[in-house]
């Protein structure tokens, strides 16, 4: 199976260098292999002069692609040698200081998982529900990354800031006793939201009395009030949310890149950051949720700075189903622009040298594809990926 993807592999840079003059998006296509941290082929060429030329290296996902973890995993010690120093993922800030301290400490966040995943069903920090992920973010620690917590605390967080704010608190029996009870209603909480789709249950917490009182009972440190802080936020966002309200989470997401980019700036004049989020929050202009996300404000930055930003956007063509299936979801809308992915290769799509065409009518885009073009400047399809290895115990 290696040496029939090898084959294909570099019959597809010969075929991309000696006929894709005639075709634009032939020309525009490229392709490249990546196997641990070895990058090779034209398309890691092109990848990597982009990369070094800029201040801001932002990757907005599809999630839930295995290939997209390896291949972050691999090209972080080529960040670091590029000047790369921080990394800012779509988690909240203190999710992002309990992976650091985990990290030193030599947890894993298998186990950390674990032990909340019958009371919450899913990963206490949102992301990290994959191995991958995991592997991910050790790497970049390895390499001495600064991880930025640009979003807000997640759903599933709630258990787990609990447990956190008894720790650092001074024990007594009624706080004990108050700990136990806020406990208890937020597992209730959680259960009733499983039964129920509509359920309100950032709302009900936020306003849930039993555990205003015991966040009022551990509020005694600056550390434990920053916690409560960023949970009463995340509910009140998740909240807003449930009524339409989706500006609270962009305006959160910018304040906090600002607030991380703001501390950089005291040891470095210009910082470099990659950045790894859902697309949605990455799009250069205004976004497809309506509002300029952090993406627009980090390209304001960097023409202030006098610096680049490429951005990327990425998503599976060919999915390997839970049978092993290989399963091609090119649609038909999109298949002029992805004629040339292939399940055996990573694809590179430059779309700021296709950009001019399109505006000419002279490829035959979908509506989803010219929105690609206009808020991004390369595609990056992985090669036929499953999904990333359940981070938990069960």
């Amino acid at each position: 199976m290696e040496r029939s993807s090898l084959l294909i592999f570099i019959f597809l840079c010969f075929f991309n260098t000696a006929f894709g003059q005639d075709d634009p998006i032939q020309a525009a296509t490229y392709h490249f292999q990546v196997k641990e941290s070895l990058f090779t082929g034209n398309g890691s060429d092109t990848l990597k002069k982009y990369i070094q030329q800029a201040q801001f290296f932002l990757i907005g996902e599809e999630h839930n692609m295995k290939a997209l973890q390896d291949f972050t995993t691999a090209i972080i010690p080529f960040l670091k040698s590029s000047g790369y120093q921080n990394l800012a993922l779509e988690i909240g800030p203190f999710s992002a200081e309990k992976i650091r301290a985990m990290y030193q400490n030599k947890q894993t966040i298998t186990d950390f998982n674990t032990r909340y995943d019958s009371d919450v069903k899913g990963s206490p920090f949102g992301f990290f529900e994959g191995k991958e992920e995991e592997q991910f973010s050790n790497q970049a620690f390895r390499n001495g990354f600064r991880l930025w917590g640009l979003d807000f605390e997640n759903y599933n967080a709630a258990l787990f800031i609990l447990d956190e704010l008894y720790s650092l608190s001074k024990k007594s029996s009624e706080l004990d006793r108050s700990y136990q009870a806020a406990r208890h209603i937020v597992i209730a909480e959680y259960a009733k939201d499983r039964k129920d789709q509509t359920y309100n249950l950032p709302g009900n917490l936020l306003h849930a009395a039993t555990v205003q009182a015991f966040f009022k009972r551990v509020a005694t440190t600056p550390q434990a009030r920053y916690i409560i802080s960023q949970q009463l936020r995340s509910w009140y966002i998740y909240d807003a949310q449930s009524r339409k309200n989706w500006y609270a989470r962009v305006k959160n997401m910018r304040d906090n890149f600002m607030l991380h980019y703001n501390r950089a700036l005291e040891t470095n004049k210009n910082p470099k950051v990659f950045v790894k989020m859902g697309a949605v929050h990455l799009a250069r202009g205004t976004s497809s949720s309506g509002f300029e996300e952090v993406g627009q404000l980090i390209d304001e930055l960097a023409k202030k700075n006098k610096k680049k930003v490429f951005s990327v956007i990425s998503f599976a063509r060919y999915r390997i189903d839970a049978q092993g299936k290989l399963v091609d979801l090119l649609e038909e809308a999109d298949a002029e622009l992805l004629k040339y992915t292939t399940a055996a290769s990573w694809s590179l799509i430059d779309l700021n040298r296709l950009r001019n065409d399109a505006k000419q009518g002279k490829l035959k885009l979908s509506e989803a594809m010219r929105s690609y073009m206009e808020h991004y400047d390369m595609m990056l399809i992985p090669p036929a990926t499953p999904s990333m290895t359940p981070n938990v115990h069960r």
